[in-house]
């Protein structure tokens, strides 16, 4: 949407100030480890190049990753632009000042609802926002909490994708039972000792996976309608744990049958020092608990500040009024809704006020029309608890650590790296000499190597794993967390009108003496009307972001509540605009009043007047009088003889 500026502002202020700090603080620390290591390169270079080099790559990656996360935190920190256009309109909006922002916004794909589906919402006193949850995941989690249904898709989407990430851990789990059981009771063979450990480096990597997955899945970029949560991931599992170890078993029976390995085989294996996912694991699971336990808190507040209510006001009578039926829709559209604007920002029209005439003969039809509106959305400011602030606060501060950690646990692969290079070149140098030492008998050499070797991988595996944990945790926090942070809520008038009726066409003279030079002839259209109104007060819901687009997501309405008072207004002011209306034209100003008067001066003066009349006037009326006499008179002696004849 362009930024259309206005002297009076909506009041929407910046609400990621606290959260921004926080976030370029993170980011500065990272960016500090990211110079720590770069300045290691100048005491390492001289004593080793390789390791210089692996220094010099971490500590770019960090200082990158560093001042990209401080530079999201200052954005989030500059001046918040909000134009007069925002937040987005629910449907497309027909207001002619403002097809560039409609178009825009269609482009953009943010309109949530389309004209329709408004319309029905009034009429059937329904909210079609309240959509029922997607897939076998999505109905359990809306099972547990019902009241989730009733909040915006993004929070419904968090505790969906909360929720089915405990329970694939914990399903992760019970799968590793039945592995443990599988192999513990000889099903799978003499393999029983090896699938654990395996099994269980499988079991944390599909963890960090779908742990990681769930934090990318919420972030308002990408969140626009209500996820699906099925259960497949749950069968996958399952499946798995059941066909793993049987894997595992035959393998292993292939090799004895094909390799029969000798004692010095089981002498060098016992020296190798086995990776254990259970540290990574109990860590995954306790930050994830954690984590769990913010989100769960803080929609749990959220859900107890939602409202359900599907209530309108309603107006329906019939009228009968000299009008014509388009002026009722243009005073409705351009004087009463108009002077409910806020701050005189033009209204939402979502069906335009077109109304369908079909005229039929001697200036009788019939007429339809509609008219959907929202007013300019209000920023309602929720004051909420101590308690939500409280943990929203402490959930991106905790998030922000989680990422320094993670931050530092990446530079902490750095001299891990660089042994694992020297110890390479070294095992490249010997490895001759071992093996020649191990043909002739002697094992204590690869021993001592394959046990170095060991120690070195899981180490580095060791803190690959508790980096990705770490930093997975950390950004699923920090996603979620800054919906909560990002919520902005508006209330507007929307009013839906439905009129129908019928007109007739009839004419109004006045002046028509035959004295009267003036005169005003009038059609009058005499129109049965019958109006339906529905309004309702909406509390709507957007989520907000920094930069060009910062209050340009898609808005949901949240409730509908009664405004009975406000329609009963509207109602006054159109019927008061109908009794006002004037039938007969007649003068405006005093000038046209002023020439009236002199044209019936003039009509006087032209009339007959005995007192007035000349000579000559006296003559020619003494002439005609003389004349209808002997007219008479000569109609009398007719007469006469006749009735002396009978």
């Amino acid at each position: 949407m362009a930024y259309d500026f206005g002297s009076k502002g909506l009041g929407i202020g910046n609400p990621f100030k606290q959260e921004g700090l926080i976030r370029t603080l993170g980011g500065l620390a990272i960016a500090g480890i990211g110079l720590y290591s770069v300045f290691n390169v100048t005491d390492i270079i001289e004593q080793d190049m390789t390791k210089a080099w692996v220094y010099a790559a971490v500590g770019l990656v960090l200082l990158i990753a560093g001042f990209k996360r401080a530079g999201s935190g200052l954005f989030q920190l500059f001046k918040f632009f909000v134009g007069r256009s925002v937040p987005s309109s629910l449907a497309y909006n027909l207001t002619k000042s403002e097809k560039e922002n409609a178009a825009l916004e269609r482009k953009e794909n943010v309109l949530a609802y389309k004209s329709a589906t408004l319309e029905s919402m009034l009429m059937g006193r329904k909210n079609a926002t309240f959509t029922e949850p997607l897939g076998w995941m999505g109905r359990f989690v809306h099972s547990i909490f019902p009241k989730l249904i009733f909040l915006p898709y993004p929070i419904r989407n968090i505790s969906q994708e909360i929720v089915s990430v405990l329970t694939t851990t914990v399903i992760a789990f019970i799968a590793f039972g039945l592995t443990y059981f599988v192999s513990s009771s000889g099903l799978a063979g003499e393999a029983g000792h090896i699938i654990m450990p395996v099994f269980s480096i499988f079991i944390l990597i599909y963890l960090v996976a779908a742990w990681r997955k769930a934090a990318n899945a919420v972030s308002l970029d990408r969140v626009k309608q209500l996820n699906s949560a099925g259960a497949a991931s749950v069968a996958k599992i399952i499946t798995f744990s059941i066909l793993f170890p049987v894997a595992i078993g035959g393998g292993y029976h292939f090799v004895n049958q094909n390799i029969n390995p000798n004692n010095s085989f089981y002498q060098v294996a016992d020296k190798v020092t086995v990776f254990s996912a259970w540290p990574s694991l109990l860590t995954l699971i306790g930050l994830g608990l954690v984590t769990a336990g913010f989100v769960f808190y803080l929609v749990n507040i959220r859900s107890q500040q939602s409202t359900t209510n599907t209530e309108v006001s309603e107006y329906r009578e019939n009228l009968q009024e000299s009008v014509h039926p388009n002026e009722i829709f243009i005073n409705i559209e351009n004087i009463v809704l108009a002077n409910r604007r806020y701050k005189e920002i033009p209204n939402r029209t979502y069906m335009n006020f077109d109304p369908v005439l079909e005229e039929q003969s001697q200036g009788k039809g019939s007429f339809a029309g509609e008219l959907l509106i929202e007013t300019q959305p209000e920023f309602s400011s929720v004051e909420q608890p101590a308690s939500y602030k409280t943990t929203r606060l402490a959930s991106t501060i905790l998030a922000q650590v989680l990422m320094v950690i993670g931050a530092y646990l990446f530079f902490s692969v750095a001299p891990q790296i660089a042994a694992g290079i020297e110890f390479f070149q070294y095992f490249a140098d010997n490895i001759s000499r071992v093996s020649r030492a191990a043909n002739n008998g002697t094992i204590e050499p690869l021993q001592t190597l394959m046990a170095d070797t060991s120690i070195i991988v899981v180490a580095f595996i060791s803190t690959l794993f508790f980096w990705q944990i770490v930093t997975t945790i950390g950004r699923m926090l920090e996603n979620f967390s800054h919906i909560f942070w990002a919520e902005l809520q508006f209330n507007s008038l929307l009013m839906y009108m439905k009129t129908e009726g019928t007109f007739a066409e009839s004419k109004i003279s006045t002046g028509m003496s035959m004295y009267d030079s003036t005169r005003s002839e009038n059609f009058i259209v005499k129109s049965s009307i019958t109006p339906w109104v529905v309004s309702s007060r909406i509390n709507t819901s957007t989520f907000a972001t920094s930069g060009a687009r910062n209050v340009e997501m898609p808005r949901y309405v949240m409730s509908m509540s009664k405004n009975d008072d406000e329609l009963t207004s509207i109602v006054d002011e159109i019927k008061s605009f109908l009794r006002a209306r004037e039938n007969i034209a007649g003068f405006s100003n005093t000038a046209d009043l002023q020439h009236a008067e002199n044209i019936l001066k003039v009509n006087n003066a032209s009339r007959y007047n005995p007192n007035q009349i000349a000579s000559a006037d006296e003559e020619a009326a003494g002439f005609l009088r003389n004349e209808q006499q002997n007219n008479d008179e000569a109609n009398e002696d007719k007469v006469a003889p006749e009735k002396l004849t009978e």
